[in-house]
């Protein structure tokens, strides 16, 4: 059954690559405190704790300032070495890590729960049906990260239409189960799309979700159980479309 899932996820992988081309155009929680060095677990070597300072002023955070900052760049440098084939022209797809800010860029937010999940979201400038989340697991001494991104099936239905289909990518930095994704991931996912929801922003109808993981094996996923479709399309009523004048 894995390697079923392993060959359609390829065939998705590959459809994706080549229908991109078309669209490529486009002009309270309050985040806790690092612990003090001697109460952080001696196997805490990917210590990212300066993280949560960005999730303040809360509701939405220093997205921008994050997105920016050398250290953040780094860790994306690190985090996301497989190859991805939902940007770009297919001949001269751009590194993952180099795409992850741009999915991130437009009505960037960031947020803490629990005092240990961090997430960041935002879309692409002018061009929101392509949005990303960035979600940090920052509770294991290796923490995990997930960048989850949405990008828009160009045959069917335009972009304002609330039938038109995207597609999920979800990579993670380290091997995941496709059958078994972490629960607070799933849920994030579910309630990113709540928040698009309030904010009059597009809400997708996902029709194919994709687990790409770190050795860039892709696994084909159920959207559902991946935290997707939990409420009903709608589309964008807040970015101007790239024709508009500003």
């Amino acid at each position: 059954m894995r390697k079923l899932l392993q060959l359609a996820a390829v065939f998705l992988l590959t459809g994706a690559a080549a229908t991109h081309a078309q669209i490529t155009n486009l002009d309270n929680l309050v985040a806790p405190p690092p612990k003090p060095p001697a109460h952080r677990s001696p196997n805490a070597t990917d210590d990212l704790q300066w993280l949560w300072q960005f999730a303040k002023p809360s509701p939405n955070g220093r997205a921008d300032d994050l997105r920016v900052d050398a250290r953040f760049q780094a860790l994306l440098q690190r985090s996301f070495k497989q190859p991805q084939a939902m940007w770009g022209p297919p001949e001269t797809h751009q590194p993952l890590d180099t795409v992850i800010p741009l999915f991130l860029s437009q009505y960037g937010t960031v947020t803490a729960e629990h005092n240990r999940y961090l997430s960041m979201d935002g879309c692409v400038p002018r061009f929101c049906p392509a949005h990303g989340l960035l979600w940090i697991d920052l509770g294991t001494a290796h923490p995990l990260l997930v960048f989850a991104a949405v990008n828009w099936t160009t045959e069917g239905h335009s972009t304002d239409e609330a039938a038109a289909d995207y597609s999920l990518w979800l990579f993670p930095n380290r091997t995941l189960d496709a059958n078994a994704l972490p629960l607070e991931l799933t849920e994030s996912l579910a309630h990113w799309d709540a928040r698009l929801a309030e904010a009059h922003r597009l809400v997708p109808h996902i029709t194919h979700a994709l687990l790409v993981e770190p050795d860039g094996s892709p696994f084909a996923l159920d959207p559902q159980l991946a935290g997707a479709n939990t409420l009903a399309p709608q589309p964008d009523t807040i970015t101007p479309h790239p024709e508009d004048k500003d």
